[in-house]
């Protein structure tokens, strides 16, 4: 470990503008008297339409004229993705933005926001219309099921019911997959629903009249792309390059008339399922993008310093995190201005 002691969010324009000396060149001839990096990326949990930037700008090729060779590593729940980043065996993952913050402020986890991919919450809570579970007064005593213990949903879920008036400690979390195959445990009796991303979602409602789905509107910048301190002093080129094939690889999403293409080359190079169901595949990565640009099209991975401020100042209101975090302290946009 290097001797320099700044904390977490020190980090500034002119450090990273000496750390990327040499890197315009770089990166206008990518493929051009250098070979590419290697640089590793790791999803909260698996592969799916909600990681769909990334996955494509790897199938897509965007990784490889940025100067990259990503590998896109399967995830096993947030919390497995922020640990591999601040150990220096990926170079940066996805986790929830109620996570990383609790993280980094009580955990003094050494990492940061490099990123913001989803500026709201990707996450439903899904339950059938015969339980009633409509408002989170309704989850009190009940018994919910979720991709991963102690990771973003579990943090999300959280944190709603403290809005709401509800002791967390009254509801019984479980762990279940985060696929419409977890439905089967509520028709068993085994739990009273259960929290989704956008894809399980969009693969249920399509298929079962009978679900009510509600969407976490919590405030809190929704999913990040989060990085290392240590990397991002040390190699903030990698970092740059990948936000760029990223946002370049989103943009091609967002833009596309005809989304068919795009599913056809990320279900060549990652194992998704779903994917044959054309229609239904495309509205669930529709229903995703619009997470990227609910801040509008110009905040697309940008870091939006208000957003940040509103989610703090709720998360200590909720008793999550202590007075007194400066939101600024928690992200940086630098890499992403570079890219």
């Amino acid at each position: 470990m290097p001797s320099d002691k700044r904390p977490l969010g020190s980090i500034d324009r002119r450090t990273l503008l000496m750390g990327g000396v040499g890197l315009t060149t770089a990166m206008l001839l990518p493929g051009i008297g250098r070979a590419a990096e290697g640089f590793k990326f790791i999803t909260p949990l698996g592969y799916s339409l909600a990681f769909a930037p990334v996955l494509y700008a790897k199938s897509g090729g965007f990784y490889e004229k940025a100067g990259l060779d990503v590998e896109v590593i399967g995830g096993k729940g947030a919390a497995m993705a922020a640990q591999m980043t601040i150990a220096g065996q990926a170079d940066s993952g996805r986790t929830g933005g109620a996570n990383y913050i609790v993280s980094r402020v009580k955990n003094q986890a050494p990492m940061l926001s490099i990123a913001t991919i989803a500026q709201a919450s990707p996450f439903y809570v899904i339950s059938p219309k015969s339980r009633n579970i409509a408002t989170v007064k309704d989850f009190e005593g009940k018994t919910f099921g979720m991709a991963s213990l102690g990771g973003s949903m579990e943090n999300t879920l959280d944190f709603m019911l403290s809005q709401g008036g509800v002791d967390p400690k009254s509801v019984n979390k479980v762990k279940v997959s985060d696929t419409p195959a977890a439905f089967g445990l509520i028709e068993a009796n085994k739990i009273d629903g259960f929290m989704g991303n956008v894809s399980t979602t969009v693969k249920l409602v399509s298929t079962n009249a009978e679900i009510h789905a509600f969407k976490v509107n919590d405030g809190i910048p929704g999913q990040v792309y989060v990085a290392a301190e240590q990397a991002i002093q040390d190699h903030p080129e990698k970092l740059i390059a990948f936000l760029k094939g990223t946002k370049q690889a989103a943009e091609a999403i967002l833009d596309a008339t005809d989304l068919n293409p795009i599913l056809e080359s990320i279900g060549s190079s990652f194992d998704i399922r779903g994917l044959e169901d054309k229609a239904n595949a495309a509205a669930d990565l529709k229903e995703n993008s619009g997470l990227w640009i609910s801040e509008g099209r110009q905040n697309l991975l940008r870091n939006v310093p208000g957003l940040w401020e509103g989610g703090v100042k709720l998360m200590t209101a909720a008793g999550m995190i202590p007075a007194g975090v400066d939101p600024a302290s928690l992200y940086t946009n630098t890499l992403l201005d570079k890219a």
